[in-house]
């Protein structure tokens, strides 16, 4: 498998641009794959610079219904054609986060839901035999606090997001088990646990953010938190590349504990799995 990383906070170079996002580029034996989009546009430009066609895409995936992941939609739809885009029915309710007491809007245009060519997922689907997508995480353990800040509108009613419309990704190719994730907002504990729960089997690599960073209020979680989930993730078989919500400051932390098995992806990267 082969991962490409277009769209992330920070770059490997000046020769590609990054924004607080999240978008990755995976090609598998059967799939030519965008793993959310980020916020703007800027995934069509750095795909261009690694060599991708976005015409060629056949398969993506919006981990949950945030701007900085499923923001430019509808570009992606405009510039092809033909990629069938899995994504949870509700990810296009509205979202919300909180600063100072004012609500800003963090969701994605609902105007799309409709579109032929979204594909509105449960809480368990399998596209083929060698993806699976899954949103049934049912433990909440080593959760981010920054979670209380964010909120989603049911109806009529505006209440702390349960992130039951995140959804997160199992490739199973070549003997080896790879799970991605968006934020982690369920928690990367109880995603990976629920991740080798479905395949039987312990997961090979975890490739995703880990959301122990608060944008908005430029918080890092606490150590011990950071410390835990490390501790808890060292089973000295898998292997993380971590990137975005992770922050820099509790990726290093965490690094102390999981020392090179864990490695930070940033916009312009690529590596083969």
């Amino acid at each position: 498998m082969i991962l490409k990383t277009l769209v992330e906070n920070t770059s490997v170079s000046s020769d590609f641009k990054n924004k607080h996002g999240l978008c990755f580029y995976i090609e598998t034996n059967n799939h030519k794959i965008l793993f959310d989009l980020g916020k703007n546009g800027l995934f069509l430009e750095n795909a261009k610079k690694m060599g991708i066609d976005i015409s060629d895409i056949d398969t993506v995936i919006i981990s949950h219904g945030h701007i900085d992941h499923g923001g430019p939609l509808k570009l992606f739809l405009e510039n092809n054609h033909s990629a069938k885009v899995y994504i949870r029915d509700n990810a296009f309710d509205k979202h919300y986060t909180k600063l100072l007491g004012l609500k800003i809007d963090v969701g994605i245009d609902s105007s799309l839901k409709n579109h032929p060519q979204v594909v509105l997922t449960k809480k368990r689907m399998v596209i083929d035999d060698e993806l699976i997508l899954f949103s049934d995480v049912d433990t909440r353990e080593c959760i981010s606090t920054s979670n209380n800040t964010l909120f989603a509108k049911t109806g009529k009613s505006i209440s702390i997001d349960d992130f039951s419309h995140e959804q997160s990704l199992i490739i199973l190719e070549n003997e080896k088990l790879i799970l991605i994730a968006g934020c982690s907002h369920a928690g990367i504990i109880n995603i990976k646990n629920k991740a080798e729960h479905i395949v039987n089997n312990k997961i090979t690599c975890v490739v995703g953010g880990f959301h122990l960073y608060n944008p908005i209020s430029k918080r890092t979680e606490s150590n011990a938190l950071i410390q835990e989930i490390a501790e808890r993730l060292n089973d000295n078989s898998t292997c993380y590349y971590t990137c975005h919500c992770t922050g820099e400051k509790a990726f290093y932390k965490m690094k102390q504990v999981l020392s090179e098995r864990l490695i930070y992806l940033s916009t312009g990267s690529k590596i083969e799995v």
